[in-house]
């Protein structure tokens, strides 16, 4: 998949093109409905699947959010995208300028301009232009004037809601990485280096790998179920994310003792997969109970193994 950085630096012209337009942040079941409806009607007309995007999202600069954490980061929403079958990625930063543009204007200024596109598919809620008054009515009709066509794809509920990156966040913010994983068709993952910590795990027999997180949605402190995954491997663990109360740490972190592990991962690249929530986080009297309710938390995740593909 081609990556391009601002909509007015497309080159060459594009030529027969479906497309989507939309933040896909988290890349969701219902952005994977839209995204592979572009990819199946683009190889039906022999087109070039396209989908266009925003980051910053206009969300953040409107200040319209109460939870404002991104899903995923742009790099991550970018391999999501790519693992869709999608051509071409065009990202723009949502700027006051395009908060300004009314909606007939980006549509022939931004869309029809740039894109030429013969078909555009947008999510159920999708609003666009200045007060957010574009929708698909008025999408259809503008496209209409270049011989182009509007659809919107339906919605996907899950367990009688809609799918949304809102409803993620708060599962995510509030550990239930399980729900999350539902609506996302996959595992929450965090992405990030693997950094040196004080060592107090390999002290008490349980060597651990700590991740330096660059994604910004943290699952709330407790004890997970998780997978690890660098270049050379996956391997399946349990992770604490928190504070470490026991021992009156004031810094968050994010570590993960690895099964059947041996090795050195300092300073790697990594994921971090969330698979379920086993407990929240606790202080403990004293070094011995932080063990054994450690090794009772090992004994209960090697229980859930093999942990699926996707989530059910």
């Amino acid at each position: 998949m081609r990556i391009v950085y601002g909509h007015e630096n497309i080159d060459p012209p594009l030529t027969n093109v479906v497309m989507t337009v939309g933040t896909f942040d988290g890349v969701h079941l219902g952005h994977q409905a839209i995204i592979r409806e572009v990819v199946r009607r683009a190889r039906e007309v022999g087109g070039t699947a396209v989908v266009y995007s925003f980051y910053p999202p206009p969300w953040r600069v409107l200040g319209r959010m109460t939870n404002p954490f991104l899903v995923t980061t742009f790099q991550d929403k970018a391999s999501l995208i790519a693992s869709l079958g999608v051509d071409l990625l065009v990202t723009d930063a949502f700027t006051s300028d395009f908060q300004r543009l009314v909606a007939e204007a980006f549509v022939q200024d931004v869309l029809v301009s740039s894109f030429k596109p013969r078909e555009v598919l947008i999510g159920y809620d999708f609003r666009f232009g200045q007060e957010r008054r574009g929708n698909l009515e008025l999408l259809g009709r503008e496209l209409a004037k270049v011989d182009a066509t509007a659809r919107q794809v339906d919605a996907i509920e899950w367990d009688g809601e809609v799918v949304s990156s809102t409803r993620i966040r708060k599962a995510v913010v509030a550990g239930d990485v399980s729900a999350a994983a539902r609506l996302m068709g996959r595992y929450h993952f965090m992405a990030g280096a693997i950094v040196r910590d004080r060592g107090r795990g390999r002290a008490m027999g349980f060597p651990t790998a700590n991740l330096s997180p660059r994604t910004e949605l943290t699952p709330g402190p407790g004890v997970y179920a998780v997978m690890l995954e660098t270049d050379d491997g996956r391997w399946s663990g349990v992770a604490n994310l928190g504070y470490r109360p026991t021992f009156a740490e004031q810094n968050f972190s994010v570590e993960a003792f690895l099964f059947d592990f041996e090795g050195d991962l300092y300073g790697r690249r990594a994921r971090m997969y969330f698979v379920e929530r086993i407990r929240g986080e606790r202080k403990f009297e004293s070094r011995e109970a932080l063990i054994e309710q450690i090794e009772r938390d090992v004994a209960q995740v090697r229980s859930m193994m093999p942990f699926p593909a996707l989530p059910a």
